[in-house]
């Protein structure tokens, strides 16, 4: 088995491989980023600066980052899909070809989409325009792309237990911290009881709660 630490912040979007790595039952490291004065990330216990973690695990200074030995993977669908390997007997990235396409796109959608422009456009508008004046305008456009997101989320998840399939892939648990960022960011997550249900079920898995605990995250419910 590789030796495998995970860089990343507290509840923040990979809470998902976090639960992922706790749930599988396989030795592995967790170190905790937070934002440093430059906005890059630092270990919250200053065992590695900004510097550091640009030259040694993540170029572009960002969370989170999987090392795998000597290796880093980085990006939240990469780092998932690594982990499921790690258990093919889940069949996380799906059971047959198509399921594994559907998974993909899921996962490229969620990143890109929802977390990338939405809640990018939300929390950082800076990435968007040098002009400070248009941020209240990036923002509000954030909201929209993300009000969308969860239309979508929510309809796809109508009359079905799983977004994919019949069984638990590696959406269900992507989609955990993006709800609880809902929540954060305070957007009504009541509108989308099919979207709760799903959260609830990984959340009500001893790993998750575990892992809910350590990084300060309340239960969906």
């Amino acid at each position: 088995m590789p030796e495998i630490t995970l860089y990343m912040g507290k509840a923040g979007c990979a809470l998902g491989a976090h639960i992922l790595l706790e749930e599988i039952g396989i030795p592995y490291r967790i170190v905790i980023m937070e934002v440093g004065p430059s906005g890059s990330y630092e270990t919250a216990d200053g065992s590695m600066s900004i510097a550091e973690y640009r030259e040694k695990i993540h170029h572009d200074g960002f969370v989170p980052a999987l090392k795998v030995d000597d290796e880093i993977i980085t990006e939240n669908p990469a780092i998932l899909s690594f982990i499921a390997s790690l258990c093919t007997e889940r069949k996380l990235l799906g059971k047959t070809p198509i399921e594994n396409a559907h998974i993909v796109k899921w996962l490229t959608w969620i990143s890109g989409t929802l977390h990338g422009y939405g809640y990018g456009m939300l929390i950082r508008p800076a990435r968007f325009s040098k002009e400070e004046d248009l941020y209240p305008k990036i923002k509000d456009m954030g909201r929209a792309y993300i009000l969308d997101c969860y239309s979508k989320i929510e309809v796809a998840l109508q009359g079905r237990e799983f977004p994919i399939g019949d069984a638990e892939s590696l959406v269900d648990y992507y989609l955990v911290p993006f709800w609880h960022f809902g929540a954060t960011f305070g957007f009504d997550m009541n509108l989308y009881p099919e979207y709760l249900k799903l959260v609830c079920r990984i959340e009500s898995k001893e790993a998750a709660k575990c892992v809910l605990t350590e990084e300060g995250v309340e239960l969906a419910a």
